[in-house]
């Protein structure tokens, strides 16, 4: 092996073991604490898809706890724009379950804001993964069983 390959290998450990943080981070709802260090590992690590789906999250999260529409809104607006860097983001195989998981997220969130036919695309592209390991694909068929009924 490399020194390169080496120094890859100790950067994305670093980078799962960040992420593995913020995660419990935001389970507890502490996402106040979460996105600067998001901000900060997206300024290390630019267009990894795994940090915009975390950003994603700890949007949603917040709205879920705003105090009026227009803040829960703006940070809905938030969660689907990172939830799309995410998507866009996500080149390789091992990323299909974030990919799905992102899809039906969006799905979720576009389906709130009463964006039936946008949120119906987002299910149907969570769908058309198949059912990857770690992924929505239940979750994704449900949901779109709801919007049509």
């Amino acid at each position: 092996r490399t020194n390169a390959e080496t120094r890859e290998d100790e950067s994305r450990a670093a980078l799962d073991k960040n992420i593995a943080e913020i995660n419990e981070l935001l389970r507890g709802k502490k996402y106040v604490e979460a996105e600067p260090r998001l901000r900060a590992l997206l300024a290390e690590h630019p267009g990894e898809p795994r940090i915009f789906f975390a950003l994603a999250q700890a949007a949603s999260i917040s709205a879920s706890d705003a105090f009026d529409d227009a803040t829960r809104d703006e940070r809905l607006g938030r969660a689907l724009a990172n939830y799309r860097f995410a998507v866009n983001s996500a080149t390789s195989e091992n990323d299909r379950p974030l990919l799905s998981r992102a899809y039906t997220a969006m799905g979720r969130i576009l389906a709130f804001l009463e964006r039936k036919d946008e949120a119906i695309k987002a299910f149907e592209a969570a769908i058309s993964l198949g059912d990857v390991k770690d992924g929505a694909y239940r979750d994704a068929v449900t949901e779109l069983r709801q919007l049509r009924p």
